[in-house]
């Protein structure tokens, strides 16, 4: 291999993978909301932090604090809902019913603005069981409650201070 591409391998991230939320009651700072069009379809990511977690599950631990994870929803099969979940996460983190989610208001969350960047959503994280279907044999995912959090004096602060800090409008200026 040439020393170029020693380099360039050196100085990448290692890719790891997404991480996703195992089973548990979380409460999460978003990081990032965004839409991708890939290999797979149109997708709607939030990458998510996780600031506490909680054992719901006997036999599997939760995702730790500290832990940025993904919460991916692919939009390209419609009969499949993803649109549907991901605007349920979008209607918990903003504390809006379901006729104010337009694309005017998705794209203050996941164009430049990030109007949901550091507030905090909480959600609980299950085994959903899919029933066998077309000769396929049934399979466990992972299904999301997500609840919306109304932040405290000092979590609005923090939220405002971060924002800043990562060149971010203000909140209010996001959302308008």
């Amino acid at each position: 291999m040439s020393n170029a591409a020693y380099a360039r391998i050196a100085t990448a991230q290692a890719a790891v993978g997404a991480q996703y939320l195992k089973p548990g009651r979380y409460r999460l700072e978003v990081q990032s909301i965004r839409t991708k069009d890939g290999f797979k379809g149109l997708s709607a990511i939030a990458e998510v932090k996780v600031v506490t977690s909680e054992r719901t599950q006997a036999s599997t631990e939760p995702t730790r604090p500290g832990l940025v994870t993904s919460y991916v929803e692919n939009l390209s099969d419609t009969k499949k809902n993803g649109g549907g979940r991901f605007k349920a996460f979008l209607m918990a983190l903003a504390g809006a019913e379901e006729h104010e989610v337009t694309p005017n208001f998705i794209a203050k969350f996941t164009e430049a603005k990030q109007a949901g960047a550091f507030l905090l959503v909480d959600c609980e994280v299950f085994p959903k069981t899919l029933p066998e279907k077309d000769g396929r044999p049934g399979k466990v995912i992972e299904g999301y409650r997500w609840s919306n959090v109304s932040p405290t004096d000092s979590e609005l602060a923090a939220i405002e201070s971060k924002r800043a800090t990562t060149k971010l409008p203000p909140l209010a200026d996001a959302l308008a």
